[in-house]
């Protein structure tokens, strides 16, 4: 039983091993370029954003101006090469950080931490703040010459208590919040009532009348049917009764003819002569 038991392991082991990738040894110009980023972040950028998010202390507020401002006095006051819109929202994620973790109180540059991600480098630098410690991540271009920050966050941090607590706070508002829409549209559809049962009644007096006026048509249609057939049928009469009032008349002129009397019909009997042609 212990050798399987040893086997298992030994293959858990193998297997973990198998996942870890090489470690990466950045080279001496990566290193150097690392070096040079981290220098800059701790040395510039975290005093350039911090005192950005206390205009008392330089004397401007970042919202009054425009980004292509920002970035000028960014770059005049601390050498910090940024975009102004990149600035602006990493002074705004310092000044809700600053607003949970209180102000800053040492940078903790010893145990900064740098790793290359494809062009960028990102410096992971651990604060402790009045309240209670927070992460800043910068990140910078990884290039010799340009090293321009194109990002960077303010991450406070929170006990696994705190973060239960804020989790079931979102929760008993997000359901809270559902509740209150529900009762809402509750109470729109308990006052749209009235104007369904108005929307009804118009909705089956219309469809009564299109039906009403259907059957008209129907009946107007069998009428026209019965009409046509009694004239069809006057009409057989008729020329039935004329044409036997003919044939009699025909025959009482023949009869005349031949007794040498005149017929009183109209009708005349002429003998039929033949022309010899030469």
């Amino acid at each position: 039983m212990n050798k399987i038991k040893i086997v298992l392991l030994s293959a858990v082991l193998a297997l973990t091993l198998c996942a870890c990738g090489p470690i990466h040894t950045p080279s001496e110009s990566e290193q150097r370029r690392i070096d040079t980023a981290t220098q800059i972040a701790t040395g510039k950028v975290i005093d350039c954003l911090n005192e950005f998010a206390h205009p008392e202390v330089v004397g401007m507020d970042y919202t009054e101006m425009t980004y292509n401002e920002l970035s000028v006095n960014a770059a005049n006051m601390y050498g910090v090469d940024a975009d102004g819109y990149v600035l602006a929202t990493a002074i705004e994620s310092f000044e809700r950080g600053i607003q949970e973790a209180g102000e800053i109180v040492k940078v903790n540059t010893d145990t900064a931490k740098a790793t290359i991600d494809g062009n960028e480098i990102i410096i992971d630098v651990e604060v402790a703040c009045e309240v209670r410690y927070a992460d800043l991540q910068i990140i910078i271009t990884n290039d010799n010459y340009d090293h321009a920050v194109v990002g960077a966050a303010f991450n406070t941090r929170y006990t696994m208590t705190e973060k239960m607590e804020k989790a079931g706070l979102n929760t008993l508002i997000g359901m809270g919040t559902v509740f209150i829409m529900l009762i809402i549209i509750a109470f729109i559809i308990s006052l749209l009532k009235p104007f369904v049962a108005v929307v009804e009644k118009v909705s089956s007096a219309i469809k009564k009348a299109w039906n009403e006026f259907k059957a008209s048509f129907k009946k107007k249609d069998k009428a026209e049917e019965g009409i046509d057939k009694a004239v069809e049928q006057i009409v057989k009469n008729e020329t039935a009764e004329s044409t036997d009032a003919e044939l009699v008349a025909v025959i009482a002129a023949a009869v005349a003819a031949y007794e040498g009397t005149t017929d009183t019909s109209g009708f005349v009997v002429r003998s039929i002569r033949k022309i010899k042609r030469q």
